[in-house]
């Protein structure tokens, strides 16, 4: 499959898109590139370079640590409020009874 790669000065991978596998392999109009691949493994925009048309990942990097947690909902938030308040009482408690 064919796909058009946007980079930086430094060949890093910004972006990237299908293209129609009737396009020719090499620069774009633009100033991008065409290059093929077998799989879109790998193409990690930010963390991924383009070398000699063939993409590159960095060594190390694993999309599923990088994508950002979820926050606590307020409820959650509240519940963990008073689950230490609870707990603190009873610490409290437990040390005025000896």
């Amino acid at each position: 499959m064919k796909i058009k790669v946007w980079t930086d000065n430094n060949n890093r991978l910004l972006n990237w898109a299908y293209m129609n596998d009737s396009r020719s392999v090499g620069p774009t109009d633009d100033g991008q590139q065409i290059i093929e691949i077998d799989s879109t493994d790998g193409l990690y925009e930010n963390h991924a370079s383009i070398i000699d048309g063939q993409v590159v990942p960095d060594a190390g990097y694993d999309p599923d640590a990088d994508r950002p947690t979820p926050e606590p909902s307020p409820e959650q938030q509240m519940l963990a409020a008073l689950t230490l308040e609870v707990a603190h009482m009873k610490a409290v408690k437990s040390s005025d009874l000896l």
